[in-house]
Parts: structure tokens; C-alpha cells; sequence
């Protein structure tokens, strides 16, 4: 096992932010110490504090009358989707009542960053909610339980006040790209994903020993130990890392192939 790479420099930058945003919080979760990066990973946490404040200050400054009432009609489509997941709860119907446990967790997972986050973590985290309720690659896929709760409409309606957000926010990039804030952000860009892959590169290091001294036991027929905790911590981040990353392949994939779709539209006769 190694940590999954991926074209990371091909996110946007709320994507690219919340994806680092996931890392960050499963190392302190496992433990920076546990996983060997102690050293690397404060500086790391110093430099995606920045980022997120140049992202912010980006933000700000094309914060439109139409962006701000995109965002409300978001906000109000996410709430409505969750209080009718709510609603669900009540039923007698088991299967209906367990399809809406389902969908409320994941739900859950999501509604801090959509209600209480910064703009920058928004948009992606409505996406990756987005992914997880359709039956889309690197998701949980709880298509099945929204069709059991006839809850389609509320998930498109979604869908498409996050598009309208993403669009009028789109309309004002090639303004601020002059911005000196957009500079400063590009170059933390590099530095951060220095970081993330000096880190990533350090931890596939230790698997390469665990499965080095695995396999060594196997060769001369030693009685298998229990691992030691340390070497589980890292199994576990790494999976849980690679779960994530494949949500964000897939991302950037589904943008290659409806870009292919629309050329192939626009060339048939």
C-alpha cells in the first residue's frame, strides 16, 4: 500500500483548499507524532492558515449582489434536503426509516462546513455531499436510499443552486486574478503541496517498512504478532487519505469526460 497521488495543482482553489483542509484534520486526528510528522506538520498547518486568508480576502472582494443571493439559495436548499431527510426519520416504514438514517449521517458529516464554514470550503463540501448522495465513483453512493425517499428533486435543487454559485463566483475570477493577493496565493499553493507531498512521501516510507517486515515474518514462518499501534495508526490514515483522494480524482476525471462529451456534441453533424 502507498498514498494515492493525484494532479492536485489541477484543483480550484476551494477544492484544492478543502481537500488540504481533509489532510490536515486526519493527521491530527491519527496524530502527527504517531505518523512521524511531528516536525513537517506544524509549518504545514502555518501555511494552510494563510492560504485560507488570502482565500478569503480573494472572496470578499467579488462578493456580488448575484453571488450572495446565489449562496442564500443554497443555504436554503441544503436546509430544505436535510429537514425533509428529518421528516423521513418519523416514518413507521422501516425501510423508509433506515434509508433516512442513512442519508442524515452523511448529512451531518457535511453541515458544518455548509452552514457554519468560510465560503472557501463551501462550495467543495456541498460537491463532495453532492457525490456521496448520487451514484457517482468515490462516493458512499446513497442513490438508492434518495430514490426510496422520493428526495430527487430536493438533491437536484441542490445541485444546481451550488452550479449557479460556482457560476456567478466564475464571472469575476478574471478580475481578481490581477489581484496581488491571487499572486501570493499561487505561490502558497507550491509551497503547501510541497509540504503534502513531503509528508505523503515520509508515510509511504513507513508502510514500505510495515509491509517489508510483514512480509519477512510470512518468508520464515514466524508467528504473526500483533502489530504495534503505531503501525496501525498509519495503515488507518492511509486508507481514510486514499478514500478521500479518490473523491477528488474523481472529480477532476468528471470534468475531462463531460468536456469530451460536449466536443463530441458540438462535432456530430
Amino acid at each position: 500500500m502507498n498514498i494515492a497521488r493525484f494532479a492536485i495543482g489541477r484543483l480550484r482553489n476551494e477544492e484544492w483548499f478543502q481537500y488540504h483542509t481533509e489532510f490536515s484534520n486526519l493527521v491530527a486526528q491519527n496524530g502527527a507524532e504517531a505518523l512521524g510528522l511531528e516536525r513537517l506538520f506544524p509549518l504545514y498547518r502555518t501555511l494552510c492558515k494563510e492560504a485560507d486568508r488570502l482565500l478569503e480576502l480573494l472572496h470578499l472582494s467579488f462578493i456580488t449582489a448575484e453571488s450572495s443571493l446565489a449562496d442564500r439559495l443554497r443555504t436554503k436548499a441544503f436546509r430544505g434536503l436535510r429537514d425533509a431527510v428529518k421528516a423521513n426519520l418519523h416514518l413507521t416504514d422501516i425501510a423508509k426509516q433506515t434509508a433516512a438514517e442513512k442519508l442524515i449521517a452523511v448529512i451531518r458529516k457535511y453541515s458544518p462546513a455548509i452552514l457554519q464554514g468560510s465560503l472557501v470550503g463551501k462550495t467543495p463540501a456541498v460537491e463532495n455531499l453532492l457525490q456521496d448522495l448520487k451514484a457517482n465513483e468515490g462516493g458512499i453512493d446513497l442513490s438508492a436510499e434518495v430514490q426510496t425517499l422520493h428526495l430527487s428533486a430536493w438533491v437536484d435543487d441542490l445541485e444546481q443552486a451550488n452550479r449557479n454559485y460556482a457560476q456567478s463566483v466564475v464571472e469575476r475570477t478574471t478580475e481578481t486574478a490581477a489581484r496581488p493577493e491571487a499572486g501570493l496565493l499561487k505561490q502558497l499553493r507550491i509551497r503547501i503541496d510541497h509540504y503534502y507531498v513531503t509528508m505523503a512521501n515520509a508515510i509511504d516510507v513507513t508502510l514500505l517498512a510495515i509491509e517489508g517486515e510483514s512480509a519477512a515474518k510470512e518468508t520464515t514462518r514466524e508467528a504473526a504478532a500483533p502489530s504495534a499501534e503505531t503501525d496501525q495508526i498509519v495503515l488507518h490514515f492511509a486508507k481514510s487519505l486514499n478514500a478521500c483522494t479518490v473523491r477528488y480524482t474523481t472529480l477532476l476525471r468528471g470534468r475531462i469526460t463531460r468536456g469530451n462529451h460536449i466536443s463530441k456534441k458540438i462535432i456530430q453533424p
